[in-house]
């Protein structure tokens, strides 16, 4: 009738609860048949803005006008971006009851609400945040992400997740100090996370697997050098990153062996020197260079 109508849905589609039945009463009719040649008329109607998992918070009449405040969820997907292709369902490790089956079922935490969802576009349920053991990292490494990689037996995809923030996850299983388990919130319960530990499991893993560490595509070579002076932990990393950009790195070491006191202090039985070797590879495989038992005194000098 020519009005401009704003459409809210609490649910992540139109359709309510007909479009989740297989019959209607008294035909017997299909449902989808019925329905959803309605919820696309409706979602493509010029005059219909369809605002969905949303919910109405206060109506407020004035001078005969009304003003709404809309609690607008957050769907945490792109909907412009989203085909409907459930690639990013099919890749999800976590799993939640499912409320379409009434939760006798799971689904993954990335989903499409079911089949017959207007508009078919997908959603990732976030119930707050790891942010305690995420932030009390030094390195920032993402555990709760590779802890459900590993509990869904992708120990593979665990260790690229932790190899896009620290490159040496083998030494870091074993000599770190682990502050994000001092922060887990499920301390509180039965006891942290052993996250230092499944850290060591993967990385060994995949060390085992990966004796030389296989290709790592980077970015286009750009025309910089760039020294770093130092081989410990901070400096292998950075060079690892810088390397991931394109830039040609080296690095000066005054000492015999690169790895600084991951392979000169730390002892045999803490830390095998094979392991530190082996994460130092994942540095040098991309073309990092290190030069030992060259002290730097001088920056003019270096340059």
């Amino acid at each position: 009738m020519d009005y401009n109508v704003l459409l809210v849905e609490k649910e992540l589609s139109i359709g309510g609860k007909m479009i989740q039945l297989s019959k209607v009463f008294p035909t017997l009719d299909c449902a989808a048949c019925i329905t959803t040649p309605k919820m696309s008329e409706t979602a493509r109607h010029s005059n219909i803005k369809v605002t969905l998992n949303s919910t109405v918070q206060e109506i407020q009449k004035q001078n005969g006008a009304f003003t709404i405040k809309v609690n607008h969820g957050a769907r945490c997907v792109k909907p412009e971006a989203c085909t409907g292709c459930q690639q990013c369902e099919f890749a999800c490790p976590e799993v939640r009851p499912d409320e379409y089956n009434t939760r006798l079922a799971d689904r993954k935490v990335a989903y499409i609400p079911f089949s017959l969802a207007n508009p078919r576009i997908a959603a990732i349920d976030r119930n707050g945040t790891s942010a305690p053991c995420i932030s009390a990292c030094p390195g920032g490494v993402k555990s709760y992400g590779y802890l459900s990689l590993v509990q869904n037996g992708q120990y593979e995809d665990a260790m690229n997740l932790h190899l896009e923030d620290i490159p040496i996850p083998g030494s870091l299983g074993r000599a770190c100090y682990a502050p994000c388990q001092g922060e887990c919130t499920r301390g509180s319960l039965e006891g942290a996370v052993d996250i230092r530990r499944i850290k060591r499991f993967f990385a060994e893993y995949y060390y085992s697997k990966y004796p030389e560490p296989p290709f790592r595509e980077i970015k286009a070579e750009i025309n910089k050098r760039i020294a770093i002076i130092g081989s410990g932990p901070a400096g292998l990393t950075t060079a690892y990153h810088l390397a991931l950009k394109g830039h040609k790195v080296k690095i000066f070491k005054a000492a015999p062996k690169p790895g600084g006191m991951l392979m000169l202090t730390l002892p045999e039985y803490r830390l095998p020197k094979a392991i530190v070797e082996r994460d130092i590879k994942n540095i040098t495989s991309l073309g990092v260079e290190i030069e030992c038992n060259k002290r730097i005194e001088s920056i003019s000098e270096l340059k």
